[in-house]
């Protein structure tokens, strides 16, 4: 069957391969040039098969622009293998265990729910972990939520200097020091000689921590202490040690866990290594923070008063029962977020048929819909909305919904898919994605707040559950349209202290920013500090040609006739000028006067006879005379 020379062995295993056949007839040349074995020829063979069925389209599979894609980055695995210990603390019993059965355990006994292939469920009241804070205090924190999701096929293992040890996922976050501060960082940003915080006595020979330290006696695997429950702050020291080595293992587990965490959201291992959870982050980010523009780019935005920011986002705080209660909290998210289709369920389409087939997820609805009590409701809705933004007529079948254009036409069939992406079925369309977090605004008291990718203030504060009264955004635009100009410019003194701080310029005295906002808002809108703004604005023709496009400038005064009054600063020192200020400002001339220009006395004699004492008889004299003028 082939012209190559090979045995009839190796003919065999090729020619029974489900390969087509231009590439049989590589691996034949592939074989001949190598001159391989029998196993060797085999081995390739399934390789080549292996590539070939793996990226194979069968017929009808809808492929490219058309095929249903996650959006997000499903399973962000920030999570901890099954076999990794926990020091967990449980109607005041604390115990070192394994993450994975303690986990399985919550999940199987309680109601769980899917988010981007994470299992995630409610933690029961009463389970605690010790979490540190920005302080640098370790605390006992109460465990929110647990999740697990299936494991990538490989972890990053970190060896401490004390012999300390902890394996993650590569998107796992820890927390370091950054700029004086404790900060999350992803686990595959860290290199050899950064430092992680531990906690407690490590014990090499057990790989474990003292955890009298934690409580009154020490918890070993499996074993249960007895812990105090009238204390919060875990009187232990915070050690940052520096990392020895970082390599890449096998998981030999099924799923890695996590926990979600009140405050900086940190748990702690068995051996006393601090970990960050970052649950309260991907359930709606999908990564571990909201990207916001910082430093110097975020400076000129602000006094250029650019109309967008490269980075625009919202702060909303949650009124109520909507801060403390995370389903409520998850209410306002979606009644935020943008919701498009493949959040929703999967798109196929039908090419003989001319029939495009959304496919909805009745957990998605029920969990995006929490108000809604029947997921019919929602596909009702969905397809009206589909026939509203794409003009087609639909049928649907419970939570199946299909449509197609008015002829038959390949075109039209991809582009109906295409404009089916863009649809947003619930949400606010400017707002693509919604980080919720717990925080601690007040020494007791904890509440959620809600970071958003994307910016639309006034659409934000329409919505029930959101204290209008504290939500804010980055836009100094959106700030001066909803709320006006006071508001604005108490914007534009935040953002730009809260960025200075940022970069640890907070000795900045706070009045240069109250003055450059005033001379932004001064006359009731918004001006940039730029041609286009303030300075493009000044009267004198010689401080404007000082700052840009001088040329232009000067030109324009030429053809207008306009004078320059030469008043400010800049305009004299163009012209060599002495400015109006201090010295410049007074008319000073100093020199000899001759007394007599001035009618005064010429000589000595003179002076000494008008400075000579007069009689009384002279005195008396004046005097009858000024009576004599009066009378």
């Amino acid at each position: 069957m082939t012209e190559i020379e090979v045995s009839s062995d190796v003919e065999t295993i090729v020619e029974d391969s489900d390969l087509p056949r231009r590439l049989k007839g590589k691996v034949y040349e592939t074989i001949e040039a190598r001159e391989v074995s029998t196993e060797e020829a085999a081995a390739i063979t399934d390789a080549v098969e292996s590539r070939y069925l793996d990226t194979r389209i069968d017929p009808l599979d809808p492929v490219g622009t058309v095929s249903a894609q996650s959006i997000g980055e499903p399973g962000t695995q920030m999570s901890i293998p099954s076999d990794e210990r926990v020091v967990v603390r449980r109607d005041g019993e604390t115990r070192a265990t394994e993450i994975g059965p303690f986990v399985d355990d919550l999940l199987s006994s309680g109601e769980t729910r899917t988010i981007d292939d994470h299992e995630v469920a409610r933690a029961p009241d009463g389970i605690e972990v010790p979490s540190l804070d920005r302080d640098e205090q370790v605390r006992w924190k109460a465990v929110e939520e647990v999740s697990r999701h299936e494991t990538p096929d490989e972890l990053l293992r970190f060896e401490l200097e004390s012999g300390r040890s902890v394996r993650a996922t590569k998107a796992h976050s820890f927390v370091t020091r950054s700029g004086g501060e404790i900060a999350p960082v992803d686990a595959e940003t860290l290199s050899t000689g950064d430092r992680l915080p531990a906690v407690g006595e490590y014990d090499p020979a057990t790989a474990a921590i003292d955890a009298s330290v934690l409580d009154r006696s020490a918890a070993t695997d499996g074993g249960v202490v007895l812990a105090d429950p009238g204390t919060d702050v875990i009187p232990t020291h915070v050690a940052w040690e520096r990392i020895e080595s970082i390599e890449l293992v096998e998981s030999e587990y099924e799923h890695v866990y996590d926990f979600s965490v009140a405050g900086l959201e940190t748990f702690t291992t068995g051996s006393g290594v601090v970990t960050h959870n970052t649950m309260n982050t991907f359930h709606y980010a999908g990564v571990a923070e909201i990207d916001v523009t910082q430093g110097l780019p975020r400076l000129i935005e602000l006094v250029d008063a650019r109309k967008t920011p490269d980075t625009p986002m919202m702060t909303v705080h949650l009124e109520d029962e909507y801060a403390e209660d995370r389903e409520k909290a998850h209410e306002v998210v979606w009644g935020i977020e943008a919701t498009k289709i493949l959040a929703l369920g999967d798109i196929s389409t039908n090419v003989a048929d001319m029939l495009v087939r959304v496919d909805l997820n009745e957990e998605t609805l029920a969990e995006r819909w929490p108000t809604v009590a029947d997921t019919d409701e929602v596909a009702v809705e969905i397809a009206d909305i589909i026939e509203d933004s794409l003009g087609v007529d639909t049928t649907r079948d419970g939570t199946a919904i299909e449509f197609g254009p008015e002829q038959p036409s390949y075109r039209d069939l991809f582009r109906l898919v295409e404009q089916l992406r863009d649809v947003t079925f619930k949400g606010i369309e400017d707002v693509t994605r919604v980080v919720i977090r717990k925080e601690q605004l007040a020494e007791d008291r904890e509440e959620f707040v809600l970071y958003t990718e994307g910016s639309a203030f006034g659409d934000v504060l329409e919505i029930e559950g959101v204290d209008a009264s504290r939500t804010t955004c980055n836009n100094i635009h959106e700030i001066y349209r909803v709320l006006g100009v006071e508001a604005a410019r108490e914007t534009i003194i935040e953002e730009t202290m809260n960025t200075l701080e940022e970069q640890g310029l907070d000795d900045v005295n706070v009045r240069h920013l109250m003055l450059v906002a005033d001379i932004m808002t001064n006359d009731g809108t918004i001006q940039s500090i730029g041609r286009h703004g303030i300075s493009g604005s000044k009267d004198s023709v010689l401080a404007r040609a000082a700052f840009e496009v001088t040329v232009n400038h000067l030109l324009d005064a030429a053809i207008n006739g306009e004078i320059d009054d030469l008043n400010g600063v800049t305009e004299n020192v163009i012209v060599g000028k002495p400015i109006k200020l201090g010295t410049g400002d007074v008319d000073l001339r100093m020199g000899a006067a001759n007394p007599a220009d001035r009618g005064g006395p010429t000589d000595l004699a003179e002076r000494e006879s008008e400075t000579e004492p007069e009689t009384d008889a002279g005195i008396d004299g004046n005097v009858e005379e000024a009576e004599a003028e009066a009378d």
